[in-house]
């Protein structure tokens, strides 16, 4: 069978029969309450080319028949699936939930919340103008169309123009940017409502001493990471930047901290990490800001897990280092304690941190 991504609603599939030379039989069996497994670090990394057509496997359980004409397929059955979906759909937005990531536009639910990035925000303005489609080619992301969207611009917001925190006054200006830039788009999306922006003002406020110590730390790590470590000064290099970590004041299981101890055990720094921090031997306070606007969108999903773990989150991004980081990092178990303080259960993939002895993760786990 080959299956039409497209449905009526988000949780409705349909898919449509097709003879060995590819024709359309007519047969149809249409799925209720589908919940697509996430997809993996591998699952991505394997895709070369986010702009052409992909491949990707699908699974989910328990989802319901609604309507069918195929044999052998009836009406209120459970049905179970596992395939693949094979696509001319290119997945220029990744978005990134509980426990994986999924196309955009394959993990919209009813009442979800869609937080997109800047990458994501630029692919909206360029391909949508009053709902229509600009440009040629289907796109995952095409999936958002005529829906009632529930968008947050609070990430375009936080991050600014200015490669530095924002003032409260620009946090405003982006976030109006932002809106304008959505309703000009897509004008069925709604919109988080404008009161919004003092809760984003007093957050990046209750963030500007923790970005400090992580700047610092960037800046102090960056030139050392600059080119690949060997096998051999792995672990001078790990307990290095475990050091510095502690004489920034960070804790050891900050995103940072995790990012850069990728880049040391990597062969030839050739991961995700790397290039989402972009080490370099004269790494400045600005490059610092835009590696952490990327992992602190991460940081905030984890909290929005933690804190609302019955909502519906979607982090949309066009970057996909910054999606493999997030699938590599495996983060589960999310609880919201008391006073504000959440915690979560990170087991890193072999991928973000290969190469590692037993000796050396003791020494990360127990510092």
């Amino acid at each position: 069978m080959a299956d039409q991504p497209a449905s009526h609603a988000p949780g409705l599939w349909i898919f449509k029969e097709q003879d060995a030379e590819g024709m359309l039989t007519g047969r149809t069996t249409i799925f209720e309450g589908v919940e697509l497994q996430p997809l993996t670090y591998a699952d991505l990394a394997n895709i070369k080319k986010l702009h052409g057509p992909i491949n990707i496997p699908l699974s989910w359980s328990r989802a319901r028949i609604v309507e069918s004409n195929i044999p052998g397929i009836s009406v209120d059955d459970v049905a179970n699936i596992n395939t693949t979906l094979e696509t001319p759909f290119t997945n220029m937005a990744i978005g990134l939930v509980r426990g994986g990531w999924l196309p955009s536009g394959l993990a919209l639910r009813d009442n979800m919340v869609v937080l997109p990035d800047r990458c994501t925000m630029s692919d909206l303005v360029e391909r949508y103008r009053d709902g229509q489609k600009l440009r040629h080619g289907n796109d995952f992301l095409d999936l958002f169309q005529d829906k009632t969207v529930l968008i947050n611009p609070g990430l375009f917001a936080m991050e600014g123009n200015k490669r530095q925190l924002p003032t409260s006054e620009q946090v405003a200006e982006q976030w109006a940017e932002a809106c304008g830039k959505i309703r000009a788009a897509l004008p069925e999306a709604q919109l988080t409502p404008d009161s919004a922006i003092q809760g984003i003002v007093g957050l990046l406020d209750e963030m500007r001493e923790q970005m400090s110590r992580k700047i610092q730390f960037l800046c102090q790590v960056a030139p050392m990471l600059q080119s690949p470590v060997s096998r051999l000064r792995l672990p001078q290099v790990w307990d290095k930047v475990l050091e510095i970590a502690q004489r920034c004041g960070l804790p050891r299981n900050t995103l940072v901290v995790l990012a850069a101890l990728s880049i040391v055990c990597v062969d030839n720094g050739a991961g995700p990490a790397k290039r989402l921090i972009k080490p370099s031997s004269k790494y400045s306070t600005g490059d610092a800001h835009n590696a952490l606007a990327d992992l602190r969108a991460l940081e905030l999903l984890l909290h929005f897990y933690a804190r609302f773990p019955q909502e519906k989150i979607m982090l949309c991004t066009g970057d996909k280092n910054l999606a493999l980081f997030w699938a590599g990092m495996r983060a589960s178990g999310f609880v919201y304690g008391n006073e504000g303080s959440i915690s979560y259960t990170l087991s890193p993939l072999d991928a973000l941190l290969p190469n590692v002895t037993p000796d050396l993760w003791e020494t990360y786990i127990r510092g």
